[in-house]
Order: C-alpha cells, then structure tokens, then sequence
C-alpha cells in the first residue's frame, strides 16, 4: 500500500508540474498565436453527391481473355487497370501507385477474403523486390499461421514493409509464439475457424475462461477484430517492428539504433515472456498458475492482476534521459514513468493473449492502458487501476480535453467520454473556397491549459468533417492542414472556437480553405472508330465504402524520412470515375491532372461500361480516384480484356483422355499441360496463336496411360521467344481434337 501511495504521488507531481514529461511520443510544439475567431453555426453543408453511372451492353459474343479483379484500396489521385499493348495485343497490369506481380497475386488469393483487399493494396506499394519477398512468404506459410502473417502484412505500412527493419522471420515468429504460448495458458485457448487451404472467409480468434460479478465461471469469445489488431499485430504504438538488442541504449530522437538482427536481438512476445533475471519473476511461470483472464468478483488470482503484479515487481517510477519505446529496452532498464508502464502493459497483456491498448491524454502528458473483457476496461497497473476509468477526474481533480485511443497503425479515437462525467462534442466542417466539403483534411485541436497545448486531430471524411468528444470547462481553438492551403492562413496559428465548454452541448464550426480544393479536368472525346471491334475493355465496378486517410501522427519509421498513413474504414460507398486513354493522356493526367479521355464513366458508387479498343496503339482503361483531395476508396468489381472470337474452335475432348488441366495460367516463364488418359494413345499436340497459327507442336507423340505432362517454355519451333498473348493447346487424335486457352504475360 505505501508504494502505491508512493507512486500516485509521485505521477500526480509530474503531472501537475511538468517536472519530467510522463509521455515518451514525441513532443509536439504549438503556438500560442490566436489569428481569427470562429462562430458556431446551426446547421452544416451538404453536398448532393455524384451519381452519374453509366451503363453499356454490348451484342456481341465476347470471350474474356483477360480479369482483373478490382477488389483494392485505391488511394486519392491513383488508378488501377489495365493496359493494352499493341504489339502484342495483350494487356497486363496498370496501377498508380503500384500493381500487383503474379506472384503477388497468388499471395493476395491465399488470404482470407476478408483481408483480400487491404493485402492486395499494400503490397502493390511496395518495391519489387520487396513485394517479391512478402508474397513468398505468404506463399511459403503453413496453417494455422497464415491468417495471422496476412493480417500483419496487410496493417503495416508500405515505408516499414519497404524498410530493412521489416523481416520476415519475425512475423512467423510472431505468428509461431502466439500458438505455443496459447498452449501452455490455461485460461485460453485458439479458435480456428477455417483454413487456407479451404479458402474464403477463415480466420481465428480467443476464447477464455473469466468471472462474472457473481463468481460463476464464464467462457468469452473475442471478436476476431480485436484478436488480429489487438494481440496478433507485432506493433504497439509508436515503434519500429523489430528484433532490438537489449543492452544498446536507444536513442531518444531516431529509436532505431538499438534493432538488431537474431540472435543478439530479441522479439518483445518470446522475450519478456521467457525472460529470467536475477530475482526477478518468471513471467511465464506466473501466468501458467492463472485459471482466469479476470475475475470481476474481486476474488482469485486472474491473469490481469497476475500481469499488474509482475509489472511492478519488475519496474521502479522513474526516468534518466533516455525514454525508450521497445519494450525489450524497458524491461532492461526496469525504469519508466507512464509512457515506458503503457507500452510495457500492451506487450505483456498481449503476449499472455489479452487484448490490450493504450490510452492517451497529450494534453494533460498522461497515458496508461485498456484490456477487453467483453468490453474495454480501464487499467493502469503502476497505480493498481483496474476498471476505475473516473479517478482522474474525481480522485486526481483532473479536467481533460482529449482522451484517445490509439491503435497499432497510428489512428486515434475518442474516448474522452469514458473517462469524464461531463463531455462537450466539437463538430468541424472544412470547405474551400467555393464551399466544397474537402475530404482528408488535418484539423488539429488545442486546448488551453495555462498554455495552449496540442490535445488531437482527426481526418475529416468525404463529407468534410471531423468530430471531437472533449472534456467540459476548456477552452479549444483549432487549425485546418490541407494539400492546397491553411485555415487560418498562417501555419501553426489557430481560431479560437469555445472559451468553456459546456457538458453535454454539441458546436459546430465549417471552416473554410481560402483556396480551391484541386479537382481533375478531363476532356470527354467521343468514342474513337474501330471498324473491326475485335478487343474491347469491359467493365463493371461498385464501392462497398471509403477510408478517412491521414498521416500517423507518432511513428519511429519517420526516422527513415517518410511518412505512413491510417485508414479509418467507413461503409458508405465512395465516388470512383472509369476512364480509357493513349499513352500520351495518361501522362499528363498523373502529372497535372488534366487530360482527354474516353468512354468515361462517373464520378458515381458504380458503373457498367464497355470501350472497344482500336489497334494501332496502346491504350490504358482504369478506375480513377481523382476527385478526393486524400481518403481512399474501397473498390470492387471486375475490369475484363475481351475477345470476339478466335480462329481456333473449341473442340471436344478424346474419348481416351479423362482429365486435363494446364499451370501455372498465366505464365511468364513455363507452363505445363498435364493429361490423364485412360488408355495409352498417339496425338499430335501443338500450341497455336489467336489466328490459329502453330507456334509450337510436338509431333506423333505417345500419351500413356495414367498421367503425363508436356512443359512449353515459351518459345515457337524455331526457338524464339514469342510475345504475351494468348494461346492455346491442341491436342489431336485419330479419335477427336480438343483445345485449352492459357495466357502468357511478361
């Protein structure tokens, strides 16, 4: 009880004099100028939205060459298609920031449909190099960890994935320890629903033992989206996925200088939970005496308090000048203030499988913890807070501005009201000059506290606005960050919005860029002529919603000079354009974004439309998300290469031959047609192009019994590599013919 007293104390002093920062994010510096003041106003703008679709059916019998499935994420300013190329009359992959390999694309099929589209967008931002090595490791993992390592792939960022602190030993170790520690606690369990190799939607999740109020034994399952973001994830807050060595003292402006690769560096989930010290516990030893996550009795030895135990067995409430983020650094030192006690909770709440996050209040420079038992539970293990959420404000006399939440990718959510009897909701609209919503834009919100103080920001969304939940009796101002202009005009300065908030009272504000929000100018040119009609794009697409995108405000990775984003995933379809251009256009629409184009469609939630494709020239048809200053939209659909019609018919297949398959389709290197037969036979097999012509032929060749393979490796007879394309096996007898389509792309 005295070292509690002790420690109260002692956090209450650095609180309220600012004697040592309690927070180990970094400082944000803001100013206390005030340029304008902004009036609340009754009602907000609301812009009709867009919905021009366009819908094209064509007569013909079109056979599809080529799909492109356009399940994706498509960034404010990019595309994604398909291009055509004359040479070859073939298309392959189109995308600005980035497209997908073949080898990419087998990793984005194995993943849960459910992860499909985040996976597919983040690996198409990576190098090639390194979209190479993620995909192979997807490929290359084993049930039950598959899951997992998509996940943790699709929710890191490009900048860290792209990073040489990214490496794929240490999400399979990830994946591997939370398997093995599950094994071993017995108060929870892993819950596979599915497997890759059955496809679809599978996933896992938890299941523990707990007690209820009254002492009676419980079994609670987690919902798989806290498991995957708030136990699998390999991040915490605001440091560098890595392997750190624990001796190296890490510095306090790149955090970075202490990653180093195994065996001198160790993982946080192995590391602290197999650590042995001096005197120190055990923490595996103590967590396998646990029966229960948390008793909500009170009584018996829950892994909750059993964690709240060993954390203060293990640190002392004090700081030197270096504040490390790597909970393998924390634990050597075995001194930290609320900063080093919040990250050290997460990993460990999170290695014994407890959801487990942090919570935040810049603000008031105070941080401390959340765990989920059906739902979330305040809990600050330095002061023995558990489920306690008001005594900051009843027993500390505390008046906060923001409290948030903040997941493992940066974003940061509201909470205030879980930790304040009274709470006040600020609602800002951000319009630029002709008074439309612009969407992604940065509204930081201060609070003054003696002095003006960075409380939060938030994103607003495709209609402009960004929402707060604040504490009562404070004084906020706020400032506007956008990609073409300031509100106020001058950067770092505020408006003043409330001089004291009053509980329960909600204030809206629309304040406005005085600039126009840049928007694409396209040229609709008619459909060019296309007297034969033989290729055409055709397309079909829908949003199912959009992200409310912004930059990670704390992130170790900026050491490296770049900069990841959040996405806040919102189930309202957004507005996507489809556009056909030459070569010449598509330039110039990604660099000024202006340009003639084609058989457009929208902006609109959805589209139907074809385009026939002249040959002559090259020619790029794609989704576009132009129109957004910077949320992302959730695309889905199809976007087809079709064909009237081949010289090669379609025949049936031979009475002997049983079965027939041809992979991989589509190739770049080698493909290989495997027959089964049920009897042994002679057949003249070949591979022709679109106008029937052979290529390639294996003459009189003897088809035994059972199952053979023929491999073609790309080239014609005369041993010349033949263009992407499409072909086709011929397979003749004395009996019958039969053909099958296989693709090559290059």
């Amino acid at each position: 009880m005295k070292r509690h007293f002790f420690i109260l104390f002692v956090l209450m002093g650095t609180i309220l004099f600012a004697a040592e920062r309690g927070l180990t994010v970094k400082e944000i510096e803001v100013s206390e100028e005030v340029t304008s003041i902004s009036q609340p106003v009754p009602s907000l703008l609301q812009e009709e939205s867009i919905m021009k679709t366009d819908t094209d059916s064509a007569s013909k019998n079109w056979e599809t060459l080529q799909e492109l499935n356009l399940n994706f994420r498509l960034p404010a300013k990019g595309q994604y298609g398909l291009q055509f190329m004359n040479f070859s009359q073939s298309v392959q992959p189109f995308g600005f920031p980035g497209c997908l390999s073949e080898t990419a694309f087998q990793a984005v099929n194995k993943a849960p449909l459910w992860l499909q589209t985040e996976l597919a967008s983040v690996l198409a931002e990576l190098d090639a190099d390194k979209q190479t090595l993620w995909s192979n490791l997807i490929l290359s993992t084993q049930d039950p960890y598959v899951d997992e390592i998509c996940f943790c792939i699709a929710y890191s960022s490009p900048q860290y994935l792209n990073s040489a602190f990214a490496l794929p030993e240490l999400f399979t170790e990830n994946a591997q320890l939370i398997y093995s520690i599950a094994l071993e606690l017995p108060y929870v369990e892993i819950i596979d629903t599915g497997t890759a190799i059955s496809g679809g939607d599978y996933y896992s999740t938890t299941r523990y033992w707990k007690k209820d109020n009254s002492g009676q034994m419980q079994q609670i399952t987690v919902p798989k989206e806290l498991y995957y973001w708030y136990i699998v994830h390999l991040k915490l807050t605001d440091e560098i996925p890595a392997y750190i060595n624990p001796l190296v003292i890490e510095n306090n402006n790149t955090h970075n200088n202490n990653i180093a690769p195994p065996p001198t560096g160790k993982f946080w989930r192995g590391y602290l939970y197999n650590l042995q010290e001096g005197d120190y516990p055990v923490l595996r030893d103590t967590l396998m005496q646990c029966a229960t996550l948390f008793n909500r009795d009170g009584i018996g030895n829950d892994a909750i308090r059993t964690i709240q135990w060993w954390i203060n067995q293990q640190m002392s409430f004090t700081s030197n000048n270096e504040r490390p983020h790597q909970p393998v650094r924390i634990i050597t030192k075995h001194i930290g203030r609320c900063g080093e006690y919040a990250d050290l909770t997460s990993a460990v709440a999170r290695l014994a499988l407890i959801p487990c996050t942090s919570i935040l209040s810049y603000s008031l420079d105070h941080t401390w913890n959340e765990f989920w038992d059906e739902n979330w539970v305040a809990w600050e293990p330095v002061n023995g807070y558990i489920n306690n959420p008001l005594v900051y404000e009843n027993g500390w006399g505390t008046v906060f501005g923001s409290v948030f939440e903040i997941r493992p990718d940066g974003l940061l959510t509201p909470v205030t009201d879980s930790y304040s009897e009274g709470v006040s909701t600020i609602v800002i609209q951000v319009t630029d000059s002709n008074q439309h919503p612009v969407d992604g834009a940065r509204v930081v919100l201060a609070v003054w506290i003696n002095s003006n103080r960075f409380d939060c920001d938030q994103y607003t969304d495709n209609n402009g606005i960004a929402t707060f939940v604040v504490g009562d009796n404070r004084n906020y101002r706020a400032r506007v960050e956008t990609n073409f202009g300031l509100f106020p005009e001058i950067a770092g300065t505020y408006t003043q919005l409330i001089d004291n908030s009053v509980a329960g009272e909600t204030y809206q504000y629309i304040l406005t860029i005085p600039a126009e929000m840049p928007v694409p100018t396209l040229e609709e040119l008619p459909p060019p002529t296309d007297p034969v009609q033989d290729y055409q794009f055709s397309v079909n697409y829908h949003s199912d919603g959009y992200y409310i995108t912004g930059f990670t405000l704390w992130d170790d990775i900026y050491s490296l000079g770049v900069r990841p984003l959040h996405y806040k995933y919102i189930q309202t379809p957004g507005e996507l354009s489809f556009m056909v251009m030459d070569s010449d256009n598509i330039l110039f629409w990604q660099i000024d974004n202006f340009g003639s184009g084609y058989s457009h469609s929208g902006p609109a939630a959805e589209g139907t439309i074809a385009f026939s494709i002249p040959l002559g020239s090259d020619w790029y048809a794609f989704i576009d998300n132009s129109l957004h200053h910077r949320n992302a939209v959730k695309l889905n659909g199809e976007l087809l290469f079709q064909h009237t019609g081949t010289n090669v018919q379609e025949e049936t297949i031979p009475d002997a031959l049983l079965k027939h398959s041809s992979y991989p389709n589509p190739f770049n290197k080698t493909t290989c047609l495997s027959l089964k037969a049920d009897k042994d036979f002679e057949a003249d097999i070949s591979v022709l192009n679109l106008k029937g012509q052979v290529v390639k032929s294996w003459q009189n060749s003897y088809i035994k019994q059972g199952n053979s393979d023929i491999f073609w490796n790309g080239k014609d007879n005369n041993g010349l590599d033949v263009s992407s394309g499409v072909y086709f096996w011929k397979v003749y007898t004395k009996e019958n013919t039969f053909t099958a389509k296989i693709l090559l792309l290059k």
